[in-house]
């Protein structure tokens, strides 16, 4: 969309000036020129294809926002708001994590307490070093165009990272164990993991999926070895 690579460029540039400061404004609805509602169609948008609801466009969009002004002064406008003022920061960029803070409030009371995040726990194994935050990124594509099947799946964690995997979920399906019983783990094996998916789970894979989140395991001489979630791009 030009008009949120537009407002995106806008805010970006702040951070090269010193002396450009935000303003407070009224959201206005009717306003093209603000990009209020380029936002949040935006915005809502994603977040209804985050949880597979219908999409509205940006009449209905406006219609919902209008309709919702009169609850500005809530809990979830107040929450709203601390998000944002959380947002900017991080469209500014180059921001330490002390420049961060958590926000606590109870309306009722009223009580309003903030506190700087604490840096995500780390877990290291070997030369390998990730938080909760991280994921690995596997390109299940094959350069002639077909999907990798589980067994070249194994393998390239055998070859790249050097670790045996002895576990693969998707959630709540398990892919691959090394305890399955010997003639379903061979099927497996040769099968593509989106098409094992698609067995196990009795429905296709959704047309804008195109990548599996999987969990993981494999032999370590170390215990809670908790590895980052695999993200499979088999589209």
């Amino acid at each position: 969309n030009e008009r949120l690579l537009e407002l995106k460029t806008l805010l970006s540039s702040c951070k090269n000036f010193p002396g450009c400061k935000m303003q407070a404004i009224d959201f206005e609805k009717d306003d093209d020129t603000n990009f209020h509602m380029d936002f949040i169609v935006a915005a809502s948008n994603l977040r209804a294809e985050n949880y597979d609801i219908p999409a509205a466009d940006r009449h209905k969009s406006k219609l919902i926002a209008g309709r919702i002004i009169p609850a500005i002064a809530t809990t979830t406008a107040a929450i709203v708001g601390l998000v944002c003022l959380e947002l900017y920061k991080v469209v500014q960029g180059d921001k330490p994590i002390t420049a961060y803070r958590n926000g606590f409030i109870n309306l009722a009371l009223p009580f309003y307490a903030f506190s700087e995040p604490v840096p995500a726990g780390k877990q290291k194994y070997r030369d390998k070093e990730w938080t909760l935050w991280d994921h690995i990124d596997v390109q299940g594509i094959k350069p002639n165009g077909e999907e990798m099947t589980l067994a070249e799946f194994l393998d390239y964690f055998k070859k790249v990272h050097d670790l045996e995997v002895t576990f693969v979920c998707h959630v709540p399906q398990i892919l691959y164990a090394t305890h399955m019983r010997q003639e379903v783990k061979e099927k497996h094996l040769s099968q593509r993991l989106s098409e094992i998916v698609t067995t196990l789970s009795k429905e296709n894979i959704k047309e804008h999926v195109k990548a599996l989140k999987l969990e993981i395991d494999f032999r370590t001489e170390e215990d809670d070895v908790n590895f980052p979630f695999i993200f499979y791009q088999f589209r």
